[in-house]
């Protein structure tokens, strides 16, 4: 039977269930237990790794406020949303004696590069946006809060059947956007006119639209993220020919910083995550954030507090270690902000969100649930 742990105000916890900590729970530690965020802090994709980092330093404050039994410290790796820097980064968090879960990683290829590391330290790990199909069933010490691209995917062929019957697609080579375009392509194989790949870091797009105005595309679908995907998109609206093609593409394009590097060649693109909006089912946390951080919310802000939340549930309920921890994340079901989550088997969430969204006058507008 799950374990059921609800949300409740500061005031609430501050009296609710005290911790009966052994003298020898932190023997090693010598300190208070450490919550990481593995994700990016600066380079290209630092936007989304700041306020997932955000998230969590959110949720953190929050429990500490409460004055519990055992408070939690904050720590962050900076990967850079590289998988080739995620695995030493990784091992220098098994090694903190103190370390008793990951919030991250932030991006697929990252997370899959470091999951060995993290099992091989018992390091119990919540995603809150690698959506990559691979990493259900990596690891018993995996979970996400999010649904993965076997979701996503045929949600995006959908939009891109309903609105375009020559889909041209590219991906930028990442475990993320090529997994994510081939399940799109198998979802909608009878209007694919065509195919190309990139790498990140790609600046020049030019080959890549002549490609799509020979096949005459009238829909484009990108597998990767927003800094290329500005790049594309703006690169198709400068041409003639490709003006007026439609854009379609997942949550790693789905960003604040997408419509700031593209400016006006965003508005009208098609765009999926299984984020929820915040601003809708959590706009007295997306205010108290903004009142925080004073910047904007980010697309998985909440997904980020609310994987740090999980964890400071099992810490509040006694679990400081991370074998106990992890344990625990399997039979618990916990009532956070804008969803309940419970993990299966394969460290995917059992209850399952996507949406879709699109850039009107240069703001993310949720359009509607896809599920």
């Amino acid at each position: 039977m799950k374990k059921i742990i609800s949300i409740v105000s500061a005031s609430a916890l501050a009296v609710g269930l005290t911790v009966a900590v052994t003298p020898s729970a932190f023997a090693a530690c010598g300190g208070n237990p450490v919550i990481y965020f593995q994700g990016a802090q600066t380079g290209a994709y630092q936007e989304t790794g700041i306020n997932e980092a955000n998230g969590v330093i959110l949720a953190i404050d929050k429990y500490n406020a409460t004055n519990p039994a055992v408070k939690v410290d904050y720590k962050v790796i900076d990967t850079q949303a590289s998988g080739t820097q995620s695995p030493a980064l990784a091992k220098k968090v098994v090694d903190d004696e103190c370390a008793i879960g990951v919030v991250g990683g932030m991006y697929s290829g990252e997370t899959i590069n470091a999951m060995p590391i993290y099992e091989g330290g018992k390091v119990p790990v919540i995603s809150p946006s690698a959506t990559n199909p691979a990493l259900s069933n990596k690891s018993a010490y995996f979970h996400r809060v999010v649904a993965n691209d076997f979701v996503q995917g045929p949600e995006l062929a959908k939009i891109a059947l309903r609105v375009s019957k020559r889909l041209f697609i590219v991906d930028d080579a990442t475990p993320y956007g090529n997994g994510l375009a081939k399940i799109v392509a198998s979802n909608a194989p009878k209007i694919v006119v065509g195919s190309d790949k990139v790498t990140e870091g790609t600046t020049n797009f030019t080959s890549v639209v002549a490609k799509v105005k020979a096949k005459k595309a009238t829909a484009v679908f990108y597998g990767g993220y927003y800094p290329e995907a500005a790049i594309f998109i703006k690169a198709l609206r400068d041409n003639p020919a490709t003006k007026n093609v439609k854009f379609i593409a997942g949550d790693g394009v789905l960003d604040g910083e997408f419509i700031k590097l593209a400016k006006k060649n965003a508005e009208g693109a098609y765009l999926t995550a299984p984020g929820q909006p915040m601003a809708k089912v959590a706009p007295a946390l997306e205010k108290e954030y903004k009142k925080k951080f004073k910047r904007e919310v980010g697309l998985y802000t909440l997904e980020a507090y609310n994987a740090a939340y999980v964890f400071l549930q099992g810490i509040k309920a006694g679990k400081t270690t991370r074998e106990s921890l992890n344990t625990w994340l399997a039979d618990a079901t916990v009532k956070a902000v804008g969803q309940t989550i419970s993990f299966s088997s394969t460290g995917d969430p059992f209850k399952l969100y996507m949406n879709e969204y699109t850039i009107k006058n240069g703001k993310m507008v949720w359009v509607g649930s896809l599920l």
